[in-house]
Parts: C-alpha cells; sequence; structure tokens
C-alpha cells in the first residue's frame, strides 16, 4: 500500500479515467506553521517523475491545495536500512541520480533561517518546549556559520534538485522493484549533499563511510548541516505534535 509519510495530509484513494488515483490534500498548517512550499513540490515531483525518481503529477490544484498521482503499491524503506547494504546502496543510487537533475524554477534554501523560523514558531505555541532548544540551536548556528567561513573558498558545484524530506515514510519500493520518492512539498534547489545530510541526520546508525566520502574541503560544512537539520527534524516533529491530522 502507499504509505502516507507524516499521516499530517489527507489522503484519499479515488478512480481515475485510467485507474486507482491516490489524492492528496495538504494540510494548511503545513505550509504556515512547518515550512512546506506546495508549488514547488507541483515542480520538483515532475522533474523528479521525468527521471523515474517520483510518481507522475496526474491533476493538482494550488487553490483547494490538493495533488494526485497513479496510486502504486509498494511499502515504504524500512526504518533499519542503514544496516542492510542492498539498502544503503539504493540509496547512494537515489541521491546519484537527484544530484544529476537540475533544478532553476525552484528556490534555495536558507537551512539556518528555516531552523530559525521553526524555533521562534514553536516558541509561540510551547515557550517551555521552545527553551528546550535554545542551546543547541546557539551551537548549531554558531558551528554552521563557522563552517561557512571556512569552506567560502571550496568551489560551488551547480545547484540540483533536492528533495528536503528524505525520510524512510516518503521512499516507496514499489511491487515492480522501482524505488520512488514521495511527499515533495519541502523540495528546493540545493547544494549535492543537502539530502545527503538529511539521511544521516534522519538515521539512528548512519553508514559512517557516508560522510567520509564528503571531500575534505566541505567535511566542516556537510558535519554542520547534519547537525542543523537534526535540529530541524526536531523543531519540526515538536511543531507537528501540536498539529490535528486531517480527517
Amino acid at each position: 500500500m502507499m504509505p502516507g509519510g507524516s499521516g499530517l495530509h489527507r489522503l484519499q484513494r479515488i478512480e481515475g479515467a485510467e485507474g486507482p488515483l491516490l489524492r492528496r490534500g495538504w494540510h494548511p498548517a503545513a505550509q504556515s506553521l512547518l515550512g512546506a512550499h506546495f508549488p514547488s513540490e507541483v515542480i520538483a515531483q515532475r522533474l523528479a517523475a521525468a527521471r523515474g525518481l517520483a510518481p507522475p503529477v496526474v491533476d493538482f490544484d494550488l487553490q483547494e491545495q490538493w495533488i494526485s498521482m497513479p496510486w502504486l503499491d509498494g511499502r515504504p524503506l524500512e526504518s533499519d536500512w542503514p544496516q542492510r547494504p542492498a539498502r544503503c546502496a539504493a540509496m547512494l543510487e537515489i541521491l546519484a541520480r537527484l544530484r544529476r537533475v537540475p533544478a532553476p524554477d525552484l528556490p534555495t534554501l536558507d537551512l539556518a533561517a528555516r531552523v530559525r523560523a521553526l524555533h521562534e514558531r514553536l516558541s509561540a505555541q510551547s515557550p517551555g518546549t521552545a527553551a528546550g532548544f535554545d542551546a543547541e540551536l546557539s551551537a548549531a548556528i554558531g558551528q554552521w556559520h563557522a563552517a561557512q567561513e571556512t569552506c567560502l573558498r571550496a568551489a560551488a558545484a551547480p545547484a540540483c534538485l533536492v528533495h528536503g524530506d528524505l525520510t524512510p515514510g516518503n521512499i516507496l519500493l514499489c511491487s515492480d522493484g522501482r524505488w520512488l520518492l514521495l511527499d515533495w512539498e519541502y523540495a528546493h534547489a540545493g547544494d549535492v549533499d543537502d539530502d545527503l545530510a538529511a539521511l544521516m541526520a534522519g538515521a539512528p546508525s548512519p553508514p559512517h563511510d557516508w560522510a567520509t566520502a564528503v571531500p575534505r574541503e566541505r567535511r566542516a560544512r556537510f558535519d554542520a548541516k547534519v547537525r542543523l537539520r537534526r535540529l530541524l527534524d526536531a523543531l519540526w516533529q515538536a511543531l507537528r505534535t501540536g498539529i490535528p491530522d486531517s480527517a
């Protein structure tokens, strides 16, 4: 069965002219509170679908905030994927394919600014919970700015398509053997190691050699990015806890 990602959005199986469809209605809080951007989702999913990395977009309505795609039989990536060599190899191949997709029509992401924005929104929602992140916020952003300074002279690679939310629930192993990525509402144009950092941040025991494969001149920036991604995920989850699911 097609997975539902975070469970925040409203999912429906509907009948289309050429077979069953998944229609996903966006939760309004995803954009106003969590930082999702639905126009970017449509652009990014179409870019990825053209490269065999996502289901095609059948239809969408930005005003009514829904998107539809073919219903696919499959199962999400296992949570223990880092301990499975075949899964690690599949993830590396997906990352390599994403890096080859240009994304000129997508916005870029200021990771530190996104983290600060989530923290500010959490402060408004639950000041006590937000205060628990204060020390890590200061340290992580300090490390990020220091790493930016050390990496200024490193050659910047052209921006590529970044999924932005590569969690196991958003990675579908289809019954026909294809790997497809779902839920592109955090997609942006960014660095070739953005999605790698997200995977490393979200995995309980990420493959150690993945980080060491990052070029030495980018390593400090990558380590700082992983730390910021962990913080972003924790803040996102804290905010998500206070949002009721769509009916």
